[in-house]
């Protein structure tokens, strides 16, 4: 069976073209353009690939299948060794089905326990797709900035290594955006502290105090359906970086997962068919994922 391949660049947008020659040289007769994705993490992928999403962020008040790791929170006491350990807890089982596997940064482990992953099975394991990720973007932009000599040489490097790929559909998830300042929320017992947003659960007295002691004026709340990502959601303005938080040790140079309609957070999308620029939703990529699915399996 003939696959789709399908290139995921983990953080780029339109304007790194600049210093990739071989992407930038695609763009002269294949259809790319910028893609508009949903605030916060994963769900825009989904939506590329599933056509529809309800997840904001990897974690999530689910069926507390992460329960167990109550009885390892002292692991919490042994540094760097205690935080693989529990990395191994829960990547385990996630391993054994198949699922995604992540890493759990900096979350106190006396929060962990209270959660679930929201994500299962990953899209690039699917049988008629072929998947090539490239994800050192996010993690160079996280530490070093967009603007950074080391970030600009890593744009470099994946151009030249994406030139010996053969393709069908180039993409990223999500733009990036330099740090410009950085802001502290409350914490409470049940809450999710992003470098992006906070996500808060409780009572209505308590979510009301909660909510007095955001800085609004440097973020918005954020209407979410699905409730098990949070009951309050502070959303901060993008380039703006929620420290402390649970993922940062020390502050990022750069983030994502902001209002997905800023331009900064825009992802970016290539065909291998001839067009012309044309920007999309996320919704309309999948339309086209769908139809190069079909045409290869009636190939």
């Amino acid at each position: 069976m003939k696959k789709l391949k399908i290139i995921m660049m983990d953080g780029f947008k339109s304007s790194y073209l600049k210093h990739a020659p071989y992407l930038s040289s695609l763009t002269e007769k294949n259809q790319y353009g910028k893609l508009e994705m949903p605030p916060g993490h994963w769900g825009g992928v989904e939506m590329v690939f599933r056509g529809k999403s309800n997840i904001l962020a990897v974690f999530y008040k689910g069926k507390k299948k992460l329960l167990f790791l109550r009885n390892f929170r002292f692991l919490g006491g042994f540094g760097k060794l205690g935080r693989m350990i529990v990395d191994m807890l829960v990547n385990f089982p996630r391993f054994v089905k198949g699922y995604e596997l992540f890493k759990t940064g900096s979350i106190p482990l006396n929060r962990l326990y209270r959660f679930d992953i929201a994500i299962n099975n990953h899209f690039g394991k699917r049988k008629d797709i072929d998947y090539v990720y490239f994800g050192e973007l996010d993690s160079f932009a996280h530490k070093y900035g967009i603007k950074s000599k080391e970030f600009i040489k890593l744009i470099k490097k994946i151009d030249r290594e994406v030139s010996k790929l053969d393709f069908d559909i180039i993409l990223s998830d999500h733009g990036m955006v330099d740090i410009e300042e950085n802001v502290k929320v409350p914490w409470s017992r049940d809450c999710f502290i992003d470098g992006d947003m906070a996500r808060y659960w409780g009572g209505e007295e308590e979510l009301k105090e909660i909510k007095n002691k955001l800085p609004l004026d440097k973020g918005k709340l954020l209407d979410w359906k699905d409730k098990r990502f949070g009951q309050l959601i502070f959303l901060a303005n993008t380039g703006i970086l929620i420290y402390p938080n649970f993922w940062d040790k020390k502050p990022s140079k750069a983030m994502h997962g902001y209002d997905g309609k800023h331009e900064e957070m825009k992802a970016f999308y290539l065909l291998n068919e001839k067009g012309k620029k044309k920007d999309l939703k996320a919704e309309e990529l999948h339309e086209i994922f769908k139809r190069k699915l079909y045409d290869f399996r009636n190939l």
